[in-house]
């Protein structure tokens, strides 16, 4: 099927998520929804794949695509997604477009496959907006955010911001939490001082702190001595 159009019709659009069902794997599929239980239903089309397709959308009519009605697949939640972050444009634009996209995250995939990897050059306008993901009532939307955060903030400049969100959010949500210590956990690669001081004395429940201690004795990127430091830290 031809992907770089000149104009998507909602018609054109229901022939191509007819055309996504030829690109199954079932074996993928089953894999898949182990991983990701409930929620919108799977095509069973690898990762590889949705990237292909959607960079080929986007050097078309991007905007009548966006605009078509989708079906009932996560993977054209997530084709959608990915042409979004692939739009050159403004910060105004993209947050937009980021809005639009995690208004329609019903999974932790389809909120971790899409980076919109543009925010590297308004750090600081994102920053100022952040609050609307990691406040957010949508628990889908709170692990975007610190999704963002922890792909684009643990440096230096950023950390104590970053730290102070994370103790903020004291979430129920295991998808939140899980994210939340993974975001520790690499900013104890990253930052390692302030992180583990940070870890040493937190707001966090016990279900997120001890997350980050796995996390951290799990990454390759811990030193020995500090996977055994951090035993100290569970609640």
């Amino acid at each position: 099927m031809e992907l770089t159009k000149e104009i998507w019709t909602q018609s054109d659009y229901d022939e191509f998520a007819e055309y996504l069902k030829t690109l199954a794997d079932e074996k993928y599929k089953k894999f898949s929804d182990s991983l990701v239980p409930g929620g919108t239903q799977s095509i069973g089309i690898r990762v590889p794949i949705l990237r292909q397709t959607a960079k080929a959308i986007s050097k078309g009519d991007y905007a009548s695509f966006l605009n078509c009605k989708n079906n009932a697949y996560r993977e054209e939640i997530m084709i959608k997604g990915l042409v979004m972050s692939l739009i050159k444009c403004d910060y105004h634009e993209m947050l937009g477009y980021i809005k639009q996209y995690v208004a329609q995250i019903t999974s932790w995939e389809t909120c971790d496959i899409v980076s919109f990897k543009g925010l590297k050059k308004y750090l600081d306008e994102f920053l100022n907006d952040v609050e609307y993901f990691i406040y957010n009532e949508n628990p889908w939307i709170v692990r975007f955010g610190f999704n963002c955060l922890m792909e684009f903030y643990l440096t230096d400049e950023y950390i104590d911001k970053v730290l102070s969100y994370v103790n903020s959010v004291n979430s129920d949500f295991y998808y939140v939490q899980m994210m939340q210590g993974w975001l520790v956990a690499t900013a104890a690669a990253k930052c390692r001082d302030k992180t583990m001081k940070f870890l040493e004395s937190n707001d966090l429940n016990a279900i997120t702190q001890n997350m980050a201690v796995r996390k951290i004795r799990e990454s390759l990127r811990i030193s020995k001595e500090d996977k055994e430091l951090v035993l100290q830290f569970k609640k």
